[in-house]
């Protein structure tokens, strides 16, 4: 794909809405990333979960790659009734991007457990593909949801434009980098029946002995030589959404 068709797709994507709101972290002075520990990043219905060795740029790039194209997919399909055609138009607009795919699965399933959480579920659906990471990420993701959980202004924006129904869609991504230094992540989208939580899914847990599960998801990493193209249209694309709609979860580094 050319640079040119590549800017032509970026201009036809929609901006996000400006907020005129502070969330109560927004105006707070964000600690410099170390790359050399792990760190997460919250933003609408997504979590962004960052290895130790990741570069702040790559981190950038992902948080902004992942939000300005899963705007998009929303404003096309509805991401709980139309999961799997949102999540396809998603990965194309992100291959669009420089996003190359390795390995993909989509898939229905039935967990057989009880007490299953958010991020437990995630997990599941993970572990097959990110193989050697699979402990550490089990623990990275119950610190995501636990920061997010305990600080008001990160819930305001994970819930953003959240909607208020029966199932309840979520996108927990971790993402480590290549020897080659590309960000490489699992894009991880799921649709799962949280009735039994008044509060929504950060607080949502399964009391029956199986759950049903809509899930996709995909081993992708970044052409770095193709992104190093666009990022400023990105960039321009994004606006001040980039600082409303995203922001550091605590209790990493």
């Amino acid at each position: 794909m050319h640079i040119e068709d590549r800017l032509e797709f970026l201009d036809t994507l929609p901006a996000l809405p400006a907020s005129n709101k502070l969330t109560p972290r927004s105006a707070t002075f964000s600690a410099p990333i170390d790359p050399n520990k792990e760190s997460g990043t919250v933003g609408p219905e997504m979590m962004n979960i960052y290895m130790p060795g990741v570069s702040e740029q790559n981190r950038k790039d992902v948080d902004n790659c992942k939000l300005l194209v899963q705007n998009a997919a929303s404003q096309l399909y509805d991401p709980i009734k139309q999961l799997h055609e949102w999540y396809k138009y998603y990965t194309e607009s992100l291959a669009k991007l420089g996003w190359i795919t390795q390995a993909a699965q989509v898939k229905n399933v039935t967990i057989r457990k009880t007490a299953l959480t958010m991020d437990a579920v995630a997990f599941e659906i993970l572990q097959g593909l990110v193989g050697a990471n699979a402990p550490q990420l089990l623990a990275l993701t119950g610190k995501a949801v636990e920061g997010v959980k305990n600080d008001q202004g990160l819930i305001g924006i994970y819930n953003r434009g959240a909607k208020i129904g029966y199932e309840a869609k979520f996108d927990m991504s971790p993402v480590w980098q290549t020897r080659e230094g590309s960000p490489m992540m699992v894009l991880n989208c799921t649709s799962v029946d949280v009735r039994e939580s008044k509060r929504g899914i950060l607080w949502w847990k399964s009391t029956t002995q199986s759950t049903a599960v809509k899930s996709a998801a995909s081993a992708v990493y970044l052409n770095v030589d193709v992104y190093d193209q666009v990022r400023a249209s990105v960039l321009r694309k994004l606006g001040q959404a980039a600082e409303d709609f995203l922001d550091g979860i605590p209790g990493f580094q």
